[in-house]
């Protein structure tokens, strides 16, 4: 009984108390609980701001990294694997190129590696650090695992837009590997840009990518842009030491090139290209002689011309004639020569059909002829390929 009485007081006397609470002046109490959150409520903006200045300096940081990358699987037919044992190392399905590369880029320095992963491995294509020089601006140091400086073909074509989907013949044989050890110095003013360098010379295919002897090349190349002709002049020179020979013999390993470009819009579908290359060299890069090279001494020389046609804003046609020599003075009348080729000519030709921003899908054809022959070698090979490529970038 007592408690249902308190409870009908209580709720009886609620309403008045809530009125006169709300009638009653303000007090000094509820200003100091003001005080008392606007402190609060400050410390948590601080707090906050802190937080944000961390956010910022770490997103400034991951702005400098960049991921870049691409995949090319591949489709491959050859003619000669119908004739020789083992050839079709690449006939059916294969993937050509999986690229992988990270650039860190801050005002004074840039560190950059990229790995290539294919069903046959994981090997490293560039690891280099570069110093921008702070007193002279365009101009920087990269040391390390880098791309030649040499020619058109290796030292400015990326892998993930070559017009014939593979370089020249000439580039295989005097500039294989495409990578090499060393340092260099590049730079550009105006239209004129250039890199040159100190190098093992062995590239990464020699000498499974370390250097046979002491000797280093010098490598460079010199080019000049003026938007519609581009081109440049290539040097290179060094020696090589064949240590499995009793004497130790050592060879010239030398290159000359030259490379022009030449972009126009002739017709009303796109735009034309029209490229040259001439390369003439000594010495080959390869495991022979111990790492030292293939075809020590001997001098050689090719060059290729490319077509391109741009049909619309999705596709391109591209046609390329590659001639290639590996011994200028190879005796053709010698009988023990008879059987070899002296020059070779390849006529190849591509449709690339740009599917997205970052897809694209190529078919290739090549057709290689024996032009300068001994007498028992046939004229043609029966070494023509196929190839259908789906190339996917990020």
């Amino acid at each position: 009984m007592n408690r249902l009485i308190a409870a009908i007081l209580a709720v009886g006397l609620a309403p008045a108390a809530l009125a006169q609470e709300a009638a009653a002046p303000a007090s000094s109490a509820p200003a100091e609980s003001s005080e008392v959150d606007t402190a609060a409520l400050k410390g948590q903006v601080d707090a906050l701001a802190e937080q944000l200045a961390e956010m910022k300096t770490d997103v400034s940081g991951l702005k400098k990294l960049k991921f870049s990358g691409y995949v090319q699987p591949r489709f491959g037919w050859l003619e000669a694997a119908k004739y020789e044992k083992g050839a079709p190392q690449r006939d059916g399905f294969y993937v050509r190129r999986g690229r992988f590369k990270a650039v860190y880029d801050t005002d004074l320095a840039q560190y950059v590696i990229q790995l290539d992963a294919t069903p046959s491995g994981v090997g490293l294509k560039e690891a280099y650090a570069s110093f921008k020089l702070p007193f002279l601006k365009g101009f920087a140091i990269d040391a390390g695992l880098q791309l030649m400086p040499f020619g058109y073909d290796v030292g400015i074509r990326s892998s993930s837009d070559l017009d014939l989907l593979e370089r020249a013949m000439f580039a295989g044989h005097f500039l294989k590997g495409e990578y090499d050890l060393g340092v260099a110095l590049r730079g550009a003013y105006g239209p004129v840009n250039f890199k040159v360098g100190v190098f093992n010379g062995n590239g990464v295919d020699g000498a499974a990518g370390k250097d046979n002897d002491q000797r280093k090349d010098v490598i460079g190349r010199l080019g000049v842009d003026l938007g519609m002709i581009t081109g440049g002049v290539s040097g290179w020179y060094g020696k090589t030491i064949d240590y499995t020979s009793a004497t130790n013999e050592t060879y010239d390993r030398v290159r000359l090139g030259a490379d022009l470009q030449l972009y126009l819009d002739l017709l009303p579908v796109g735009g034309t290209a029209l490229k040259g290359e001439y390369v003439w060299g000594k010495t080959a890069i390869g495991t022979g002689a111990g790492g030292a090279g293939d075809s020590l001494g001997l001098i050689g020389y090719g060059w290729d011309v490319i077509l391109t046609q741009n049909v619309g804003p999705w596709n391109q046609v591209a046609v390329r004639y590659d001639t290639f020599n590996p011994n200028v003075k190879l005796d053709r009348n010698l009988a023990a020569n008879q059987g070899k080729v002296f020059i070779t000519d390849e006529v190849s030709a591509a449709l690339h059909t740009i599917l997205s921003s970052n897809l694209k899908l190529s078919v290739a054809y090549y057709h290689p002829m024996n032009r300068e022959k001994g007498d028992t070698a046939p004229s043609d090979p029966k070494k023509d390929s196929f190839v259908a490529q789906l190339q996917a970038k990020f």
